[in-house]
């Protein structure tokens, strides 16, 4: 491999170095050198090939060209040294510019071309003038001046295209690709470098070098960046070749009177030309690498959404207009933006939700909370669904203030479903429906904070069946689970609003409500026991079970669970007491 990179070399250099001499214009420089940018490119391509062997075979390549065309040694070892003086300083300047920004595709690595162009050619001029200057000759910024307008149209020209030069191994199918899709797309712009190309010949002047914009420029804005490289080193072949073969025919008179500075002036052009293609290039370029990464975004985004209730939200604060985006939208790619107010979006949430949905918003906007999170009921075929909305504020204007809100909507209406039944078992009887001791419990936590928050009494009545033993005994536990059924049934059914049933467990039940009188609570009690105590219809006969009941008040009796629960126990107790004692016989009047 090595081997083969010094012969590479060699031969790269001393055929560049013959054409470039052999298109000798201002003596002692040549009219066109690619031979710099070329290895500038070629040195920067492969790390392996900044060897010195490398080096050598270069040196050696530019002294063997010099010696075919007879230069003076003294002269030949001012241009070597120069030569090489510009390759360094475009491969140092050139140095910090990563791997995968040499293709050119960033516009930031074609400025830093430009830069390194400026520094190589000045480079080699500031080296070209002294070894000038020990020749003979004293005028070392004009020499300086005329050796870095010459090579900076050169390097303009010829680096890029080498930079962005397609690498071996080529990619499969890349033949095939540039025959139908790069040739097809390059045949229009280079049609019109010929016709503008023989309409400079034909009109002649300094200004010929604009007519060859409109091809460089629509080259990069239709095609690949390293069409725009080929373009835009034909153009500059083309103008060299034009000065040099005398077919841009220059005004006379200008040329007569400063023809060195016309003809650099000419030179300096080429490069401003050939940068300004490959840097709008490289722009159009970028701009199609974000376009593809929209659109693949908004693929993946449409997939996501696909077959779903779930969407995308815009809102823009200052007018309050509302947009949103649902699946079918997405997939569509429409560009049609169901834009509202936001105040014809709120109605249409369910009446139990649309404050705390706007509550939400607001405090988000206010600064508030750093997101905007909200579940409510949105109306659908058949009913309402459940979604979750999330928003977060993504621009704002000078004071802080929130300009834009965007987020998503999802369908959580499932989980919503799986939350309520979860919460219904953890609150409820599974055998009677009613609510269970965890129920209770947090009932009578939330009656005793509103007792201390706005003095609201309440009332807690414990039920204990009487004679539920024997059916179960009896009868089996079939049959006990239908009467506790039927019990609970009748038990919610007597009581009246403000008052919850609950059964604590086995023949246990409770009841929790709004604060009675005491003569209201004796009154309910007696006549939950009746409608407790009535027969229940028992396969061919009937069972009945009786009911004690006791009672404490809030805050009457107690202001804390335990103590609420141990009154109400204790007038239990006392009701089952009396219920054992056998009643007085009665006398018989005289």
């Amino acid at each position: 491999m090595q081997i083969r990179e010094v012969v590479e070399a060699a031969v790269l250099t001393f055929v560049l170095a013959v054409l470039g001499i052999a298109t000798r214009g201002l003596e002692p420089l040549a009219l066109f050198w690619p031979a710099n940018g070329a290895l500038i490119g070629w040195f920067l391509r492969r790390s392996t090939r900044r060897s010195p062997l490398c080096w050598a075979a270069v040196t050696l390549a530019f002294v063997a060209a010099d010696l075919c065309y007879g230069r003076d040694l003294g002269l030949a070892a001012v241009l070597l040294l120069s030569n090489l003086a510009e390759i360094a300083a475009g491969l140092v300047a050139l140095a910090p510019l990563r791997l995968e920004g040499r293709d050119l595709s960033h516009p930031t690595a074609v400025l830093r071309v430009g830069i390194a162009c400026v520094l190589a050619a000045l480079a080699g001029g500031i080296v070209s003038a002294l070894g000038f200057a020990l020749l003979g000759d004293p005028a070392i910024l004009l020499n300086i001046g005329t050796w870095w307008m010459s090579e900076i149209a050169a390097l303009a020209a010829v680096l890029p295209l080498a930079l962005t030069l397609p690498s071996r191994p080529w990619p499969a199918g890349w033949l095939s690709r540039i025959i139908r899709q790069d040739l097809p797309e390059l045949a229009g712009p280079l049609v019109l470098l010929v016709l503008m190309a023989a309409l400079g010949v034909a009109t002649g002047g300094i200004g010929t070098t604009g007519y060859l914009l409109l091809p460089l420029i629509w080259s990069a804005m239709r095609c690949g960046i390293f069409a725009t490289t080929v373009m835009a080193a034909l153009v500059g072949l083309w103008i060299f070749a034009a000065l040099g073969l005398g077919l841009d025919r220059l005004p006379s008179q200008t040329l007569a009177e400063d023809p060195l500075r016309i003809l650099l002036s000419t030179r300096l052009s080429v490069a401003l030309i050939s940068l300004a293609a490959v840097l709008v290039a490289s722009i159009m370029a970028t701009r199609r690498r974000i376009e593809l990464r929209l659109a693949e975004s908004e693929n993946r985004l449409a997939l996501a959404f696909e077959g779903t209730n779930d969407g995308v939200w815009d809102l823009e604060v200052p007018s309050r207009q509302l947009s949103a985006y649902d699946a079918d939208l997405l997939a569509a790619r429409t560009d049609v933006k169901p834009r509202r107010p936001l105040d014809d979006w709120l109605p249409r949430i369910h009446p139990a939700d649309r404050e705390r949905v706007l509550a939400a918003l607001e405090d988000h906007i206010a600064g508030r909370t750093p997101t905007c999170v909200a579940e409510y009921r949105w109306p659908a075929p058949g009913g309402w669904i459940w979604l979750l909305a999330r928003g977060r504020t993504v621009e704002r204007d000078d004071a802080g203030r929130p300009l834009r809100i965007v987020g998503s909507y999802m369908d959580v209406s499932a989980r919503k479903a799986l939350e309520q039944k979860i919460e219904y078992m953890a609150n409820h009887d599974a055998l009677t429906g009613l609510a269970n001791r965890h129920a209770l419990d947090a009932a009578l936590r939330g009656r005793i904070a509103d007792y201390h928050r706005r003095s609201a009494g309440a009332v807690l009545m414990v039920i204990d069946l009487d004679g539920f033993k024997a059916v179960n005994d009896g009868h089996g536990h079939l049959a006990g689970d239908t009467v506790l059924r039927a019990l609970a049934r009748r038990l919610a059914e007597t009581l009246p609003d403000g008052m919850t049933p609950v059964r604590t467990g086995g023949d246990e039940f409770a009841v929790i409500g709004d604060e009675l009188g005491a003569g209201e609570v004796e009154a309910l009690a007696d006549r939950l026991g009746k409608v407790l105590a009535a027969p229940i219809a028992m396969g061919a006969g009937t069972v009945s079970v009786g009911a004690s009941i006791g009672w404490a008040f809030l805050p009457r009796d107690a202001e804390d669970e335990h103590g609420l629960a141990a009154v109400a126990d204790a007038r239990l107790y006392a009701a089952k007491q009396r219920l054992r004692q056998p009643e007085p016989p009665s006398r018989a009047s005289a």
